[in-house]
Order: C-alpha cells, then structure tokens, then sequence
C-alpha cells in the first residue's frame, strides 16, 4: 500500500517530491521550517480529484492552521499553514492533476501550545439575563483528547459526548480574562470539531461550490441539515446521543401571520470555518421577481448543545422590512411551554432528549403552534436540545443552553511557542 500525506482534512498519495529549507527570522531561534511538496492526486473518480483539488487551493487561501502527517516519514508531523499550492490539470477527463504545495511548518506537538483567546459579551436581551446569574457560562470546549490544558482562572471542566469521543468543556464567569492553553496531537485535531459537509466532503477552507441544498453543519454533537424542497426554508436539526443521530425536527423560517415559506435555499457560502466554530450564510427570496431577500447565518461552536440562527429579511413591494418573521416546528416536535428566553418541549422524546428555541429578543411565544415570531428585520434565535431531560447535568438544561448562547464568545485560537 502507498504511503500517504495528510493536510488539513484532506488526504492524498504520497508526492514525489519533499523538500526542506529552514527559514530564520532576525537573531532568534527559530521552530519554522519550509517544505515544498510536488506530486499527481490518483483518486478514484474524476470527481474525487477535483475535490482535491479545490480543497488544496481553498486551504492556501486561507490563514488557518492545519495538522499535517505523512505515513512514508513519522518525524514528518505537527502544524503547518500552506504559503501557496498550484494544481495542473494534466488530464482532466482521467482526473490526473499535478500539484506543488507550499507549507510552513509551525512546529511539532513538543515544540507548540494552542492558545485561546476570549473576548465578547452577554448578547444584550429582554429577559433580564446579567453576567451575574449565568452559572455555566463564559465557556469554550476543546478538541477531544486534548491535554496539558491551562487557564488561570482554573475553570471547572465538564464532559460532553461527540460522535468522535468526549469533548472537555470549561465554564467560569471570568473565563475571558486570561487565555486558555492546551496541546492536541495533529491526528486528533478535528476530532469533536466543527464541520461543513457540502456534496458529502467536508471543507478544510473557505471555498466551494454553491450547494445550499443537502448542507450540513455540525460539531458531532447537534446538527443542521439545509432542506431540498421546493418553497420551503427548512432545516433539519438532530442530536447525537448513544452513537448516531437522533431527536430529528424540522424549523422552518416564515413570514407573516400566515406562515408563509420563502424559495428554496439559493445559496451557501461558508463564513467561518475553524473547529471550534463554523458559520455557513443561506440565502434566498421571496416574491417571483426575486425581490424580499432572506439571510439566515446559522453558527455551530464547538461542545454546544445549540446552534445560533441569525436571521436577516429585506422589503418587497408589498410587506415591509419590519414585517412579522417566525421561525416554526413543522415536524416532529412535541408540545410545547413557554420558559425565560426560549419555549421547550414538555415531554422527553424517545431518545430521552428536549427541542427548545428562543430568542435574546422580546420575541411572541405560540407554543399551541410551535414557533416563536417577531415583527423586525433582524431576529436572533437560538435552536437546541437539553440532553437526557429526565435528569440533565447541571450544564445541560435548558437555562444553561440559553445562557451558553447568550453568553457565546469570540473564540481566536493560535499557535505559540511552547
């Protein structure tokens, strides 16, 4: 079998060529190190490689961090951001592209720390919410398997279960005071990470092609799955519990009174896409000459039992920018209660778990209909589960779902020298 190179998500044969050259900066010691790599993608379709190849050039447009291996060197690990990557499409009806990759290696796993920096607020909300009576929040979540964690305010560390294995998330009110450090080694660095899966791959960068339908984004713990049909503004959320994913509803964005659905989604475009937090804006319209604009951003962060829906509407000739928005259960949802800030399902499901969403705004709750409306051109919701609600950890109910979204920081993570 053939050695192969990973960067990033993506995975491919091994080149044909590695260079190193050392790179020093002034009179410091330096960690960097520069490899260039020049090789041909053999995929098994023609497809295949041209998802490569998008992948590769997508990520050397991008300043992110990436873990690299390479199974033919095992000295050949750490994190690395690529310079520059150029694809040749040498045989494009065979799929055959030849590439040369760029990267600057940052360091190994000995020789770096991850660094999260915090910074942000309480979102400003109408159900007298203060810093003061959040308990399970500031928080963030790291990668599972992560270590060597380090914070100042020494935060209190919980555990949340992920497709890929427990995610270690830690709250304190004074968590953005000071930067959490901690080490992951490169083959565990997505694990329990957010994700975009667009035409069942999921993106490393920021580019792509337009495929608003069949989108999902996910941080394998709650998940969000972009409608195909018709007329409708739908998404699927689920939860993972027990090994798969599971509690399966369908929110639909509407207007008016009536409930009246926008177009099908006509666009996908990813805003941010780092594993702890990934945002993809969906828009469409509403009116057949493509007039009443709809933005829904939809942000997912690592460790949540929430995903954050901001949504956007613009005028038509005949309804106003400030018109009546609503964001609705139309499949599978229980009945319904109204809470502070979000309404909640009554009763467990049969995986055990409970849909809620809510609002940081003064929004109308019609639990006998299941959704939550506002008259604005903005309304900022929020759509999540509590977990095992027979008997929810302290960090799992729904006040604290409410208080982790309205609490939600700015993550920026970096590498630093150990």
């Amino acid at each position: 079998m053939s050695n192969t190179i990973t960067i990033g998500r993506m995975t491919f044969t091994s080149p044909e060529s590695i260079d190193f050259s050392s790179i020093k900066t002034g009179r410091r010691n330096s960690l960097d190190r520069s490899v260039s790599l020049s090789g041909k993608f053999v995929a098994d379709s023609v497809s295949a490689a041209k998802v490569l190849r998008d992948e590769l050039i997508s990520m050397a447009n991008s300043a992110l961090i990436v873990p690299f291996t390479y199974t033919g060197d095992d000295k050949f690990e750490g994190y690395a951001e690529l310079n520059s990557a150029s694809v040749d499409s040498a045989k494009l009806a065979t799929g055959l592209f030849e590439y040369d990759v760029d990267l600057e290696i940052k360091g190994r796993v000995s020789e770096m720390l991850f660094e999260s920096n915090m910074s942000g607020s309480l979102l400003t909300n109408s159900h007298s919410v203060t810093t003061g009576t959040t308990v399970y929040a500031p928080w963030h979540a790291v990668p599972v398997n992560a270590f060597n964690y380090n914070h100042e305010k020494a935060p209190t560390d919980a555990i949340r279960a992920s497709s890929e294995g427990n995610v270690a998330f830690f709250y304190d009110p004074d968590l953005r005071d000071a930067a959490a450090q901690w080490t992951v080694n490169p083959a565990d660095f997505y694990k329990g990470a957010c994700r975009v899966i667009i035409n069942n791959t999921t993106r490393t960068g920021y580019l792509s092609e337009n495929d608003p339908t069949g989108l999902t984004l996910s941080n394998g713990i709650i998940q969000l799955t972009s409608g195909t049909t018709a007329d409708q503004t739908r998404f699927t959320i689920k939860f993972y519990d027990n090994g798969s994913f599971v509690s399966d509803r369908t929110i639909a964005v509407t207007s008016g009174s009536s409930g009246t659905e926008y177009k099908l989604w006509q666009t996908a475009q990813i805003i941010r896409n780092e594993p702890h937090e990934a945002v993809v804006r969906f828009t469409t319209y509403s009116d057949t000459n493509g007039d009443g604009r709809l933005i829904v951003d939809a942000t997912v962060k690592r460790g949540a039992h929430h995903i954050g829906l901001n949504i956007s509407q613009g005028p038509t000739a005949d309804r106003a920018a400030n018109s009546r928005v609503n964001l609705d259960v139309v499949s599978g949802g229980g009945t319904f209660t109204s809470a502070t800030g979000y309404i909640i399902e009554n009763a467990n499901d049969n995986s055990g778990q409970r849909f809620l969403m809510g609002s940081p705004q003064g929004f109308t709750a019609d639990t006998s209909n299941k959704l939550i409306h506002l008259t604005n051109p903005q309304f900022k919701t929020f759509v999540g589960y509590v977990y095992n609600a027979s008997n929810p950890a302290s960090i799992d109910t729904g006040d604290a779902v409410r208080d982790q979204y309205l609490e939600s920081m700015y993550e920026n993570v970096r590498l630093v020298r150990a």
